[in-house]
């Protein structure tokens, strides 16, 4: 366990004051290219077919958004730390060769994970789906089978399984971005590694601030603009994962175990 979400959103609050205005045209710059990505994602669903709008929207998804959040998450990750980065900077990750390349590492590290994790427990459901339409059964040239018709229900239960598990399975990566922009010198695979075995411990502690962010996720919707909240879960978000490091590495100094690496956060 860490630091409660109560301290660690009021922590955020407290660096946040007076920044409100930095830290949401950052965020407004990713939203802007998160929404041109939508909207050119819709022409070209409206003028080839929505399977090429799928298609473009994952490669804008790999190549584009991902590195822009991840320039994103770099930038507040600096800031907790009491960096003055430019709004801008959130483009950091397309300023050179190597950091692009950095950064799609990351993304088709997690993307394959995703994909394998999503392929091994999405199959059960898929053969659901085979087995109660209608092309197996004309290309066996028999009628359909009468309780099929309960498969449809099957299908859901076993999808809803299917993806609550995938949620969990990808949660324990998610302090990989933060380790690769908090580390210019650690590898893909290490960072993954890592956020692999500290999250071990703070799992429910992300859990539990991810739910109480609920009701301003709600207010984004019907109140507050989103460009005003983002900055208030993100740097929450900072400061939680600088915590749950700072966790790790007093629990290995604790256990004395010098084989176990620990980790330097920090700008």
């Amino acid at each position: 366990m860490t630091a409660s979400s109560s301290v660690v959103k009021l922590t955020a609050k407290t660096a946040l004051k007076n920044h409100w205005l930095k830290t949401s045209v950052a965020c407004i710059l990713v939203l802007f290219a998160y929404f041109i990505v939508s909207v050119t994602s819709g022409f070209v669903s409206f003028v080839l077919n929505d399977y090429a709008a799928y298609v473009f929207l994952g490669l804008c998804a790999i190549f584009l958004l991902f590195p822009l959040v991840l320039g994103l998450i770099k930038f507040f990750w600096r800031f907790i730390f009491g960096a003055d980065d430019s709004p801008v900077s959130v483009f950091s990750y397309f300023s050179s060769k190597a950091e692009y390349k950095r950064a799609l590492r990351l993304t088709v590290s997690l993307a394959l994970r995703a994909a394998g994790f999503g392929l091994l427990l999405f199959f059960p459901a898929i053969i659901v789906d085979l087995f109660s339409g209608v092309k197996v059964y004309d290309f066996l040239n028999i009628p359909i089978p009468l309780w099929t018709s309960n498969f449809g229900y099957l299908s859901v239960f076993l999808k809803t399984l299917a993806g609550v598990a995938l949620f969990f399975i990808m949660l324990k990566y998610y302090l990989a971005p933060f380790l690769i922009v908090a580390d210019e010198n650690m590898e893909v695979g290490e960072a993954i590694h890592m956020s692999s075995t500290v999250s071990k411990n703070v799992m429910l502690d992300i859990i539990y601030l991810f739910l109480s962010f609920l009701g301003w996720i709600a207010l984004s919707v019907l109140i507050i603009p989103l460009v005003f909240t983002m900055p208030y879960m993100l740097t929450s978000l900072s400061f939680h994962v600088r915590f749950a490091i700072a966790e790790y590495n007093k629990r290995v100094e604790k256990i004395n175990q010098s084989d176990i690496p620990t980790f330097a956060a920090g700008i």
